[in-house]
């Protein structure tokens, strides 16, 4: 499998200067100043940087905290931490005290003078949530997302240690790029002192910290990746990778992002194009009708590129006569038409070829309307590939019962589901029904196969239908 991006940006402010008032109480603050020339900037894509700015100060990177009991609506000017990332995923934006190389505590201590804890700004708890700073000599940080549309500001509290890994400060999570100048967090750091405090200058590290977050493995990423392994015959077709290709490998190692995942792949068997979809259910499923077949030819298929165990061929379409259950029929009159009512999107939503069951099963299943017993094994879905499971354990069943799909428009906008009809002596039901083979049979009926049937209103996944007519097929990626 392909590795995961992630990428990381820390950006440390080193050295906090604090210089201590000599007041007659406690209302008061210590003036808190610290400068920063670190402005780092990454290249690797994708990419993300972290940079500082005063949001008060023009043309300085100086911050100070006014001499007034902090609290999180007035205390001081701010710091602006800005995140640029083009990682399609998002990041996520932390702070911590301390680093790997530096470990000092959580304290902020006088450079010159360590002796007492009059030298010392203790920070606050890292669960503590204090809007005032109310004892002496200690510290904290609260902060504000800017990208949102009425910011505000967290409670005061203090950071993590950097090596603690329990604990994280988060300041902003999230699952998209930034905006194109880089997304805005205000950032606050106050202290309170007494006037017993020490003078001088007092000194931690605070870091921030941007990781990228994992890029999703893709339909082509898990494809490239099984491409390069070795003895892999794998290559592109037209610019497509291979139904053929295809494997519950493949499938397995793709993430699910945007809801679904989906790409373009080619069928060797005649060179037509499907869009292919993994869903929330963590299957591959073909997201338009199969449209193998012609009425102007046959098509010889083999156990290289067909659910098949042996050659068999796929007969040219008929147009009358239809309804057999023992010979092989096809209609391809319809395979690249739309239903009027439907609207254009992946696939253009196309009927795609009608088949009665003994042709959907490429030959296997071809009982007469008596007899027949068990499931179709074999099917004219590519190799790797087969008819779904219907029935009341089915995977038709198995997709709606997710709360996704678990409603009319999400269940057919997920697959993709036209109003292709189904064939017999005619076409029936234009537009007003799609119906979807399934390679079980239907209850102890010896004539119907479990199908999956659309409506312009409604979804059944547990219907039967005689398996003389002609109806649609679907693939699924076979995992078993």
């Amino acid at each position: 499998m392909k590795a995961k991006i992630i990428t990381t940006a820390i950006l440390s402010i080193i050295g906090i200067t604090v210089c201590s008032i000599a007041v007659s109480s406690y209302n008061h603050v210590s003036a808190l100043e610290y400068t920063t020339t670190y402005n780092n900037a990454f290249t690797l894509l994708p990419s993300i940087s972290v940079s500082l700015s005063s949001a008060s100060l023009a043309g300085s990177a100086d911050l100070v905290i006014s001499d007034l009991l902090p609290n999180t609506s007035s205390d001081s000017n701010e710091i602006i931490v800005n995140v640029e990332s083009n990682n399609s995923t998002g990041y996520v934006l932390n702070s911590s005290v301390g680093s790997s190389t530096n470990p000092y505590s959580t304290y902020g201590r006088n450079l010159t003078n360590t002796t007492s804890d009059n030298y010392t700004f203790a920070s606050l708890d890292y669960n503590d949530s204090k809007e005032s700073l109310t004892d002496p000599n200690t510290w904290g940080y609260s902060y504000s997302d800017q990208t949102v549309a009425t910011p505000t500001w967290s409670s005061y509290s203090g950071l993590p240690l950097y090596s603690d890994t329990t604990n994280i400060a988060t300041l902003k999570s999230s699952n998209t790029p930034s905006s194109a100048n880089g997304d805005n967090i205000g950032f606050k750091i106050a202290a309170k002192a007494s006037i017993t405090q020490g003078s001088g200058e007092y000194t931690n590290i605070i870091n921030f910290i941007a990781v990228g977050n994992p890029t999703p493995t893709s339909f082509y990423d898990a494809f490239v990746t099984a491409a390069s392994q070795p003895g892999s015959t794998i290559t592109q077709l037209n610019g497509y990778y291979k139904m053929q290709d295809m494997t519950a490998d493949i499938c397995g190692a793709v993430d699910l992002y945007d809801d679904n995942s989906h790409i373009q792949l080619i069928d060797t068997r005649d060179n037509e194009v499907y869009w292919i979809g993994k869903l929330k259910d963590n299957r591959c499923w073909l997201l338009d009708n199969l449209r193998l077949g012609s009425n102007d030819y046959s098509i010889d298929l083999t156990p290289q590129d067909t659910n098949i165990a042996e050659a068999w061929t796929l007969p040219r379409g008929i147009t009358s006569n239809f309804g057999s259950y023992t010979t092989a029929q096809i209609n391809a009159a319809y395979k690249n038409s739309v239903p009027s009512d439907e609207i254009s999107q992946r696939g253009n939503w196309r009927a795609g070829v009608h088949y009665n069951f003994c042709s959907a099963s490429a030959g296997t299943y071809c009982y007469d309307s008596e007899s027949g017993t068990g499931n179709a094994e074999h099917d004219v879905c590519p190799i790797h590939w087969r008819l779904p499971i219907g029935g009341n354990n089915g995977e038709y069943l198995a997709l709606y019962s997710i709360d996704a799909y678990n409603n009319y428009t999400g269940y057919r906008n997920a697959l993709h589901l036209p109003t292709s009809g189904s064939y017999s002596t005619q076409l029936y039901d234009w537009g007003s029904y799609g119906v979807f083979w399934s390679s079980t049979r239907f209850g102890v009926s010896h004539s119907q196969m479990y199908y999956l049937v659309v409506s312009p209103s409604s979804i059944n996944v547990i219907a039967g239908a005689q398996r003389g007519t002609g109806q649609s097929v679907r693939c699924i990626v076979n995992n078993q």
